[in-house]
């Protein structure tokens, strides 16, 4: 079969890139990746754009241009690549195609996008760019948008920008962040979204001596009648929604460009809305669309091209039954206390049960308003307590059911960042949006290839093992759906579950150290350097997440004892759980260590945000139940 090498020099044929930013920036993306993989490379303006955008790879200096295959059955930042004796036709509708492009290309000669900033961009062992067989690749995305709600938490691993130039090598074309980013995030064919929490922000609490009328009553008249200041506000009184509207409109203006503007509720796993006489018939999924419609209304006004989220979250995660959707609302799917040892769609996971009938009843709500969003959380470390657990089965699971299901634009949040070692969730999360039969095995198989082509046997067994030992740890399909809890707040129980979780955190930290230390084992001197460096990286946060996972281990045997001395009241037991959080105190002094260790730096946000609440959570605990044990 013919090929085509990448030889030097070679010529790079564009179009005009007047007006085209993103265009322009594939361009100068794929010059400069050839680059790095030791090519010289000439430009030329010689593609017409017509009907899309294309580049060509030839190698003969004014070459009459490649033929450009027809985009029929492309989505919008779908792409061609074709691949000839005579050269490489990179072509789509849009110039964000082109980019998707170019990144593709870079992966099949060799390109790995492990993490941001040029030492995350592997070039080829050895400088050895593969051949490319002769073939026509008509490549779609799964989800018309695919990307990152993005917090960085105060993370200093890397700058916005070196971050959402990483996205865009992923192929993700949707960003949440700040408006600052919008002229980079056109550069890079991303669209951007901005806000969050931030009804509250929009009914100024300073109001509240003046106008008491305008915030929520969070006692009915009958038990009371006291208003707060605290969240949200009264959504059926007519002022607080004009100011409402108001503000808005403010904060539209301040984000023009941006695709769609977030304001959601307070977050709170519950409370926080009004019970007044016109309000209290409203459950909080009710209140939270009459407020999502405030906006609605106040957008229609402005005729800006712009969305409003409404999130369905913690008590809003059931659709209420009174109140209808805006027509410029659209769905933002956010199953936080869902379980992440199971794929949403498992029967046999009580836990997503609920939250899969919860995505079916909000699919019917919005039946006819497109873009249905998810708002997941395979990358939010506050979830998993500082843990980057890695959940290649449960991510490539939820994409058929998310697909299956109406939603369009698929995206995670992502707090923090992998500051010790990449953020393997990520990388499948990015392939999969593109692949529809890619498994576990075949990523991580293409993965340890793509770090260590020589040695890929010894990452291919550690990732199957983290894979494994999360699935595991990661349950939580046996804690009662009805209570706030997530993996930092293990809960209070007195059910069998409990106790085999308990069992099973002990476990995987045991399995997890012994995982980092055969990965070690299997290091050798002729492994590149920056191998033996992500050997290192890795096996360090390896070594932290098994402490991390033996403070879960301490932490629910201690709620399992918790729970059994609420109905026994026998002190035997509670001084057990006692002695087992007091261990969890000193492990998490331990895993702080570790962190520090493998090289998480001392400002990154785990060592408060985690590590910090977790230990005053448990020593507020210990002094509570050492009460009780004192009036035994």
């Amino acid at each position: 079969m013919t090929a085509f090498v990448v030889a030097d020099p070679i010529v790079l044929q564009h179009a005009d890139t007047t007006g085209a930013p993103c265009y322009a920036y594939a361009v100068a993306e794929l010059r400069r990746i050839l680059g790095r993989l030791g090519r010289v490379v000439t430009l030329e303006t010689q593609v017409a754009r017509i009907d899309g955008f294309s580049l060509c790879l030839v190698q003969r200096a004014g070459a009459p241009p490649l033929r450009t295959p027809p985009l029929d059955g492309m989505m919008p930042d779908g792409y061609i690549l074709r691949v000839s004796a005579d050269g490489v036709v990179l072509s789509s509708a849009t110039e964000k195609g082109v980019l998707n492009a170019v990144y593709d290309l870079a992966e099949r000669l060799g390109v790995l996008f492990l993490l941001p900033g040029l030492d995350g961009e592997w070039m080829p062992e050895g400088g050895v760019v593969p051949r490319m067989s002769a073939g026509e690749w008509r490549v779609n995305p799964r989800f018309k948008h695919r990307g990152v709600f993005w917090d960085p938490c105060g993370s200093p691993d890397y700058t916005v920008e070196e971050w959402l130039r990483f996205f865009a090598k992923l192929r993700f074309n949707a960003v949440s962040h700040d408006i600052k980013d919008l002229p980079v995030a056109r550069e890079l064919g991303i669209r951007l979204e901005v806000g969050g929490h931030g009804l509250a922000s929009l009914l100024p609490r300073d109001l509240f001596a003046e106008k008491p009328e305008l915030f929520r009553l969070f006692q009915p008249e009958d038990f009371g009648g006291k208003r707060n200041p605290d969240s949200n506000l009264c959504v059926t009184n007519p002022e607080a929604a004009r100011i409402v509207q108001q503000h808005y409109l403010e904060r539209l203006e301040a984000t023009r460009g941006a695709y769609a503007v977030h304001a959601w509720a307070d977050d709170l796993p519950a409370g926080g809305w009004c019970l007044c006489s016109s309000c209290r018939a409203l459950e909080p999924s009710d209140q939270a669309m009459l407020a999502m419609r405030y906006m609605g209304e106040t957008l229609a006004r402005t005729g800006l091209p712009m969305r409003v989220p409404v999130i369905a979250y913690h008590d809003t995660m059931m659709p209420g039954n009174q109140i209808a959707p805006p027509r410029e609302g659209f769905l933002l799917f956010a199953p936080r206390e869902r379980c992440y040892g199971h794929r949403l769609d498992d029967p046999s996971c009580a836990r997503n049960r609920f939250y899969l009938a919860a995505l079916k009843a909000w699919t019917r709500t919005f039946a006819g308003i497109d873009d249905a969003h998810t708002f997941e959380y395979y990358f939010d470390q506050i979830l998993f307590r500082g843990l980057h657990p890695f959940l290649p089965a449960i991510i490539l699971g939820d994409m058929q059911t998310y697909a299956a299901h109406g939603i369009e634009s698929h995206m995670s949040l992502q707090v923090g960042g992998p500051a010790i070692s990449p953020e393997f969730n990520m990388l499948v999360f990015a392939r999969g949006q593109w692949q529809a039969d890619l498994t576990p095995a075949a990523f991580m198989a293409d993965l340890g290839r793509a770090i260590c082509h020589a040695a890929s046997q010894p990452w291919v067994t550690y990732l199957t093992r983290r894979a494994e030992i999360y699935a595991a740890a990661m349950r939580m399909c046996g804690h009662n759906v009805d209570i706030y809890l997530d993996y930092r707040w293990l809960p209070e129980t007195t059910d069998s579950f409990g106790r085999e979780m308990a069992a099973v955190y002990a476990d995987a930290a045991t399995q997890l150290a012994e995982a980092a230390g055969d990965l070690e084992a299997a290091l050798q001197p002729a492994w590149p350097e920056r191998v033996r460096r992500l050997v290192r990286q890795e096996t360090g946060r390896a070594r932290f997440e098994a402490v991390e996972l033996a403070v879960m281990a301490k932490q629910q045997q201690a709620m399992n004892g918790f729970g059994e001395f609420m109905t026994t009241r026998d002190p035997a037991v509670l001084e057990k759980a006692v002695a087992a959080l007091e261990q969890a105190v000193l492990s998490l002094a331990a895993a702080r260590d570790k962190a520090l260790a493998a090289g998480l730096p001392p400002e990154a946000w785990y060592y408060g945000n985690i590590n910090g609440w977790l230990t005053k959570e448990f020593s507020a605990k210990i002094a509570r139940y050492r009460q009780w044990l004192a009036q035994a």
